[in-house]
């Protein structure tokens, strides 16, 4: 059985919009700013309401499509060669779950991408491959299948696959629209 709760209680926004309080809202709004028992009870929820719906995204389906964006784009283009993974109701900010982004990278052998850093931290897991690579702080980390890497935020890295590797697949996943949000 759900909880209701009623936002008639002591605490809880109850102010009933009157000719002054609109004209003051107006008055408040042509400066940039609002009065927070409008939107209060919105923003602070009995209980928290995600805005991510279930998803379902099967590797053998996006496999493909992922190898085949190795013929369309080269890593000097495109940064770093990723299909990302978004929710039907987190389009806004490219998440796959509240405020958490995912994608699947390649990497050729031979390929590498540029250093690089984000706010973001990062963690990587890898699905394929062999001879797949990062670099961060300078310190080179040799990884294989299954294997779990982490990127801490704001340290310089790159990644690659050495020539004699085979192509590497991985999952990145991110905080960057948490982070982006802040």
């Amino acid at each position: 059985m759900e909880a209701k709760h009623s936002d008639n209680v002591i605490g809880r926004a109850r102010v009933e919009d009157t000719p002054e309080l609109e004209a003051y809202y107006k008055e408040l709004e042509n400066l940039g700013a609002g009065a927070l028992w409008t939107v209060a009870n919105d923003i602070e929820p009995w209980e928290p309401r995600s805005t991510s719906v279930p998803m379902l995204w099967k590797y053998e389906a996006l496999r493909e499509l992922v190898l085949k964006s190795a013929s369309l784009v080269t890593p000097e283009k495109a940064g770093r060669r990723v299909v990302y993974l978004v929710n039907d109701n987190r389009k806004d900010v490219s998440a796959a779950v509240g405020w958490l982004y995912t994608g699947i990278q390649v990497t050729q052998p031979g390929e590498s991408t540029s250093a690089h850093r984000h706010k973001a931290s990062a963690l990587r897991f890898i699905m394929e491959g062999e001879g797949g690579y990062t670099v961060v702080d300078g310190n080179k980390v040799t990884f294989e299948v299954n294997d779990f890497v982490i990127t801490p935020n704001s340290a310089w890295h790159e990644h690659g696959c050495v020539e004699s590797g085979k192509t590497c697949i991985w999952q990145d996943g991110l905080d960057i629209p948490l982070v982006n949000a802040l």
